[in-house]
């Protein structure tokens, strides 16, 4: 994946990162080639690890839980809980924005909902924003909620094919080596298409499980060129959805055909979201898969969280 400099209305530029021993071949334009990640991805927490957990009744509307009520079971074995976030408390919010020419049409409905959401966030909450299309831009970093700026939506060139796959590997990568807050929350805007990674949807969920991970909430956008009976018939989009969602311990909403109602319902499942906060059992940085499992004493709910987790790489 290449990574793009973008101005910043502080006049700054930053990338995000880009996938390792990326080639050349940058169009003439003043593009870097970034050989290796320079930011590790290793939350400053481990090995206390910060589970977010959002539980939603038959009819899918989040539910506030009695603490006391979660049980959470590391490879099977049932851990103690703390719990450091409460219903106000702030969180760390990430938005990623497809840009390319299938979903740019929209543009006006994605920044209506971005900012609902942002402004229905608990104060001193902290907000970053990246776009993509066969590229990914930073496009302002973790910045207190009071002070985003979405203008950076009038500067987005409408143009490429879409990456999707880079672009979360990506973010999630920024995202647990700066967070501040336990309460954490990716929303990705976009139609589903991948037709221009550079590696395949294993590339994405390489960083979804890492501690740390934001819980991953997708926001299909529907395409403007195609009719509503044809974009509910793109299979392979929502299927991309789809499986990160799952992956990110999240779910898939529908931007159509009311976006201020799923504006709404995101931002209801965000603030609704727990923390269950654990120490891992084995604190060495190994790399090892663990399992999850969150059980309630609550019945005729669901539980969004994630399936498992790696520990940090040596």
């Amino acid at each position: 994946m290449q990574i793009g400099k973008r101005s910043w209305p502080w006049g700054v530029a930053l990338t995000l990162l880009a996938l390792a021993a990326y080639a050349s071949g940058l169009d003439g334009q003043d593009r870097p080639v970034v050989s290796e990640p320079p930011i590790t991805a290793i939350d400053k927490s481990w090995p206390d690890v910060n589970l977010n957990v959002l539980v939603l009744d038959k009819s899918g509307a989040p539910q506030k839980i009695d603490e006391q009520a979660f049980q959470l079971f590391e490879d099977r074995t049932e851990r103690p809980l703390r719990f450091p976030a409460s219903e106000d408390s702030p969180l760390s919010l990430a938005f990623l924005i497809d840009t390319s020419g299938s979903t740019y049409q929209r543009k006006s409905d994605i920044v209506s909902a971005v900012a609902a959401i942002i402004h229905g966030l608990p104060a001193d909450s902290e907000v970053m924003a990246a776009s993509f299309a066969d590229k990914s831009y930073l496009e302002f970093p973790f910045t207190p909620v009071s002070k985003v700026d979405l203008s950076f939506m009038d500067r987005v060139p409408a143009a490429g094919p879409t990456a999707l796959y880079d672009a979360v590997w990506a973010t999630e990568r920024y995202f647990i080596a700066n967070a501040k807050y336990p309460r954490r929350a990716l929303v990705v805007l976009s139609d589903g298409e991948e037709n221009a990674s550079h590696g395949p949807i294993r590339t994405a969920f390489a960083t979804m499980n890492w501690p740390g991970a934001p819980m991953f909430y997708a926001c299909r956008v529907r395409d403007p060129r195609k009719s509503l009976d044809q974009f509910n018939e793109s299979v392979a989009g929502h299927e991309n959805l789809w499986f990160l969602a799952k992956r990110g311990g999240g779910k898939v909403f529908e931007l159509e055909p009311d976006p201020a109602a799923t504006a709404a319902q995101i931002l209801a499942a965000i603030r609704s979201q727990h923390v269950l906060q654990f120490t891992a059992a084995n604190p060495a940085p190994d790399g090892k898969e663990h399992k999850l499992e969150v059980k309630l004493r609550v019945k005729d709910v669901r539980i969004y969280t994630l399936p498992f987790y790696f520990a940090p790489p040596k």
